[in-house]
């Protein structure tokens, strides 16, 4: 073998070494970054309202078509249910032969006998409360995690805390029909008939008489009884749109799920409509239609506390069911002395959804 062999058999060699040497070195690859998991988590839900309470108020009015005059002889009174004018001796000696009178249930025998004629008027005083059954609701929301919470007990049981916003949409519908009861105030004025027997009623003396005659100064006195019976309907149909922005607190019970507890402020544009149609009867004066439309948007502050429950169903997703108490200011619109206020005093948001987190 001469030289020049040697040395191409040996650089074979060499390379052959090399070769095996570099095999059996793992292979080398550039690191690769991992993302940082986002702080965010977004969620949407079914979320109908419960325990609101519309209150109707103002209901029952009735007003005589005659209206108290000041006392004192010379005047025309026109009541309800009889007269007494100025006749045409221009009341001479404080007496009248111009009077009338309804029914015989106005005459009073004591005394020297006299005649008492009213003017009778609800108070519209007459109210009633529709408690609302579950309101239709969905809500959006979202989370920002802040980490770890600072406590020692809960840092240890891997608790965590944040921010929370959402908006929550209800429509609001209360509807009443009842029967109500309104109080009555009735004036009377009594005419003294000197010892005079009264023609039967109905009796509707004159202005030129003559007639028998009737004490034309009256005394008066007020009493407050009786009742107005009211039919008809009420309805308050509101659209209420709340935005909430508050803190929680989240510790996990296991795994895959943790329980929430959060708490904050809330404003709710609330944009609605009052409706009502009365009639108010009252025993021997007849009956008396009312309605009223009112409309407004207002905007309500308040508060709320909720205890969620979050399922995680893997790395992304999330099922959460929550109950918030939801406290706001009443809603309330006036329309034509009768009033519907909304209250949120005993109101809750019951929601079902989903989370998402990336």
């Amino acid at each position: 073998m001469n030289a020049r062999t040697s040395l191409l058999t040996l650089s074979v060699l060499n390379a052959a070494a090399a070769g095996l040497v570099s095999a059996g070195e793992p292979a080398t690859s550039p690191s690769v970054e991992v993302p940082t998991p986002s702080r965010w988590r977004f969620g949407a839900g079914y979320a109908p309202m419960f325990g609101l309470k519309t209150e109707f108020s103002g209901l029952g009015e009735f007003h005589s078509a005659f209206s108290p005059q000041p006392l004192g002889g010379g005047t025309n009174y026109t009541y309800d249910n009889g007269f007494v004018h100025v006749d045409s001796s221009g009341n001479l000696g404080g007496k009248t032969w111009n009077w009338g009178y309804d029914d015989n249930s106005r005459y009073s025998a004591a005394g020297t006998g006299s005649i008492n004629l009213s003017l009778t008027n609800s108070l519209a005083d007459g109210r009633v409360s529709e408690n609302s059954d579950a309101q239709q609701g969905f809500e959006c929301f979202a989370y920002l995690d802040m980490g770890a919470v600072a406590i020692p007990a809960l840092k240890d049981l891997g608790a965590t805390w944040g921010f929370r916003g959402g908006l929550h949409y209800a429509r609001v519908n209360a509807d009443n029909g009842n029967l109500v009861a309104a109080g009555v105030t009735t004036l009377t004025d009594s005419f003294n008939l000197g010892g005079t027997l009264p023609p039967l009623a109905p009796f509707s003396g004159s202005f030129g008489g003559p007639g028998p005659l009737i004490n034309d100064a009256p005394s008066r006195s007020v009493a407050t009884g009786g009742q107005a019976l009211v039919v008809g309907s009420r309805a308050l149909d509101v659209d209420l749109t709340t935005l909430s922005l508050g803190a929680y607190l989240e510790v996990p019970l296991t795994r895959k799920f943790s329980v929430m507890l959060e708490a904050g402020f809330s404003a709710a544009l609330a944009a609605g409509s009052y409706d009502f149609n009365s009639a108010t009867s009252i025993t021997g004066l007849g009956t008396q239609q009312s309605f009223g439309h009112a409309s407004a948007t207002s905007v309500l502050p308040g508060v709320y506390l909720g205890l969620d429950g979050v399922y995680q169903l893997n790395k992304a997703w999330a099922i959460q069911a929550a109950a918030r108490y939801q406290y706001m200011h009443d809603y309330t619109l006036d329309a034509n002395g009768s009033s519907a206020a909304l209250s949120f005093n005993s109101a809750f948001v019951v929601s079902i959804g989903v989370v998402y987190s990336f």
